[in-house]
């Protein structure tokens, strides 16, 4: 041990780290992800839109330090962390300039416009909806400015329509909405990055146009040999979706089993019921619906083995060929199909480079490092779409599989003895049931907080669920997957798809059944960001380095969950519309002003509070010291109090003591002495507002705010006082 008087001697811990740092650089590479991401994070955090230089000069910067400090680990080493952060910012900075597209200013009400399908997403009953592009604006004046990419709502029965053909329709748009409340998903930053500058919904049936460039309101013809791929592609995925439910369906088997197989070849999930998914989810089932590392894997694994048996059963190739790396190279391949069927979402992309790199290992006779690849397949898709570092689907993807590489190179050692110790059936049963459980709970402890961030709620039965539904995926649905594959040429496909449909049924009922049990699932309250990153962090310390040290990552993950389990939310919502309050009751959730109006954002406010989607409303919880009549409604706390109007027409209403009026009404009211107004203009231009009680005062955050002057917000004028003294007179 260390003398007392050098624990603060600043020398001592610097030799003490350089030689943690040096004795782990094999695993430097490993880390390349975190800083290259945490400079996509901060590009994001950003209040305002910077300069596109400020990337570029800050990577010449830590450039010159690396080379200055090449022989000194102790510098080299963050030198490298802050070139790789440069690089992050400045591939963000240029992602989100290179997508830029017209956003629509305001909402156009009834509007014939004209465009070509490019995407279809199936919804649920029978919905679906459209992104168009190439529009035009017939017999009406152009907007100002003119999106070049929309997504229609369609209603039910409007018609099965396919990319490339060109439609004609009435329609109603409005711009991409701003996040429900500061901190709420932001859809606008999704369209951003999409291309999306306007949605909307139809007002009359869709028409096909009788001519198009290529004829017959079709523009799958055209010149641009881009499109004629992307198109054919998704007629492709479209036709297979439809063959697969048909096949199911018209068997009979019934709970959605065609929609569920349909979503686990050709990522198409929309068509699954709503009540369907969410049982899948409180089960802890929702990456079956995930293409993801399992299914990919098990794809790969099966047409190795096949592939290498049919190989070696044949003498004149088992003699002159390397089979092994036949086999290796024909799996590849179908994994490359998958990935092009699937839609290539983000966990397919990192579930195929992962594989990807095992089976090139093995047709160069090269080990395959599992973290060195999921390092390359976090780095290639950052690189590609930085975006989504941001979705949950990266986030929870890329937590699971670091969870599960580094959970098993622990504990390696003591499987591989219980492996050998037997070589009954039993005990191999045995070992595969422990490893479907070993795997899920590790999976389910790294995404834990992250499932909790995104959506508010943790199954609490998912080792069970994954326990009964696993197996059945591995033994019976997958194999029938690749079965009516190869008995598709012949017509015979549907004996295939129904076999698989058959095995979902049962997964479907596991799934029901598991969510139906007593505390099945946890809503939970929202996670701050501040939890999440700091979360993040600690856990990618413990589980890319070696070396006891890792353990200090415990530290951040400690430091997360405390961080959320202090973390206050607002003591009062308004919406941008001026039509909805909700207040805090004691107990942490939220209680809401009278109507209906506005369903959707209720629901998320009652999400975002841990209440599962069920507003609760004012009348229900007098002790929340919300009181409302047809008009108004009048909040007291902590000797100060809020007056909220929300309907004109009613008596004259006497100003508060002290405290804040709210006014959603067209026409401001009268102005009252002493106290602060939030009136609909300001509302409209700031969008939902979020107020925390403080002892001198109220804190003021609102959307526009907190989505700060970037690109997608479309922010040009300054927001509201965000620091209000509403102190007690």
């Amino acid at each position: 041990m260390f003398p007392k008087w050098k624990i603060l001697d600043p020398r001592m811990w610097l030799n003490w780290l350089t030689g943690q740092i040096q004795a782990e650089r094999r695993r430097w590479i490993l880390w390349t992800p975190v800083p290259f991401g945490t400079g996509i994070a901060l590009y994001f955090s950003l209040s305002a839109e910077p300069p596109a230089w400020i990337g570029p000069l800050l990577g010449a910067a830590a450039l010159l330090a690396a080379v200055r400090h090449r022989h000194r680990d102790v510098a080299l080493f963050p030198a490298l962390a802050l070139l790789l952060l440069a690089g992050g910012f400045s591939v963000a900075c240029w992602r989100a300039h290179s997508v830029a597209a017209p956003v629509l200013a305001i909402p156009t009400g009834r509007i014939t416009l004209e465009g070509r399908v490019i995407e279809v997403e199936a919804m649920d009953h029978g919905v679906s909806r459209l992104i168009l592009d190439t529009l035009r604006w017939p017999e009406q004046a152009t907007p100002d400015p003119a999106p070049e990419r929309v997504r229609i709502r369609l209603r039910r029965g409007e018609g099965d329509w396919s990319a490339g053909q060109r439609l004609t329709m009435a329609v109603s748009l409005m711009p991409p909405p701003p996040p429900m409340a500061p901190g709420a998903f932001d859809f606008a930053r999704q369209a951003w990055f999409q291309g999306i500058g306007a949605v909307g919904y139809t007002l009359d049936r869709p028409r096909l146009l009788e001519s198009g460039p290529a004829g017959e309101g079709d523009d799958r013809g055209g010149d641009d040999w881009g499109d004629r791929i992307r198109f054919s592609w998704s007629a492709l995925r479209h036709g297979l979706t439809q063959r697969i439910q048909s096949a199911i369906d018209d068997a009979g088997i019934g709970s959605g089993s065609g929609a569920v197989a349909a979503a686990l070849i050709t990522g198409e999930r929309g068509p699954v019921a709503p009540d369907l998914l969410q049982a899948y989810r409180d089960a802890g089932l929702a990456h079956v619906l995930v293409i993801a590392g399992m299914h990919m894997s098990m794809v790969a694994g099966l047409v190795f083995v096949w592939l290498r048996a049919a190989l070696a059963a044949i003498p004149p190739l088992a003699l002159r060929l390397h089979v092994k790396k036949w086999t290796a190279a024909g799996a590849l391949l179908v994994i490359l199909a998958y990935l092009v069927i699937s839609g290539a979402p983000v966990p397919t992309r990192r579930a195929f480079i992962m594989n990807g790199i095992v089976l090139l290992a093995v047709l160069f006779d090269r080990d395959a490092l599992s973290l060195r690849s999921i390092t390359w397949a976090a780095l290639a898709i950052l690189a590609w779409r930085p975006e989504v570092l941001v979705g949950a689907s990266f986030q929870m993807s890329f937590a699971a599989v670091y969870g599960l590489i580094s959970g098993y190179e622990a504990l390696g050692p003591a499987l591989g003895r219980w492996r050998r110790a037997g070589r009954s059936l039993w005990h191999h049963i045995v070992l595969y049931l422990a490893g479907i459980l070993l795997t899920t709970q590790i999976a389910g402890t790294a995404t834990a907080f992250y499932t909790i961030y995104h959506f508010n709620r943790y199954a609490t039965y998912g080792l069970l669920g994954n326990a009964l539904a696993v197996p059945l995926v591995g033994f019976w649905v997958m194999p029938s997957a690749l079965a009516a594959f190869c008995l598709m040429p012949f017509g015979l496909d549907h004996l295939g798809w129904r076999s698989m449909g058959r095995g979902l049924l049962l997964i479907s009922r596991i799934a029901r059944w598991v969510s139906s049990l007593p505390g099945a699932s946890i809503d939970l309250p929202a996670v701050p960001m501040a939890a999440l990153v700091l979360f993040s962090l600690g856990g990618l310390w413990l589980v890319l380095w070696k070396r006891g040290w890792r353990l200090l990552g415990v530290i951040g993950l400690a430091g997360g969950v405390l961080l959320y389990a202090f973390h206050r939310p607002p003591d009062l919502l308004i919406s941008g519309s001026g039509g909805v309050i909700a207040v805090r009751a004691a107990d942490g959730g939220l209680v809401f002003s009278p109507g209906v109006r506005e369903k959707a954002l209720r629901e998320t406010w009652a999400r975002l509070a841990g209440q599962g989607g069920e507003p609760v409303p004012w009348y229900q919880r007098p002790d929340a010291g919300l009181a409302c009549d047809r008009y108004q409604c009048r909040f007291a706390k902590e000797d100060r109090s809020v007056l909220f109007l929300f309907r004109p027409g009613g008596p004259a209403t006497a100003c508060p003591s002290s405290g804040l009026m709210i006014s959603g009404l067209p026409s401001p009211p009268g102005s009252c002495p002493g106290v602060t107004m939030i009136d609909a203009a300001a509302l409209r231009r700031d969008g939902a507002h979020a107020l925390r009680w403080r002892p001198d005062g109220i804190d003021i955050i609102t959307v526009r705010q907190w989505q700060g002057r970037r690109l997608w917000s479309g922010a040009q004028r300054p927001a509201l006082q965000a620091d209000v003294d509403l102190s007690p007179k």
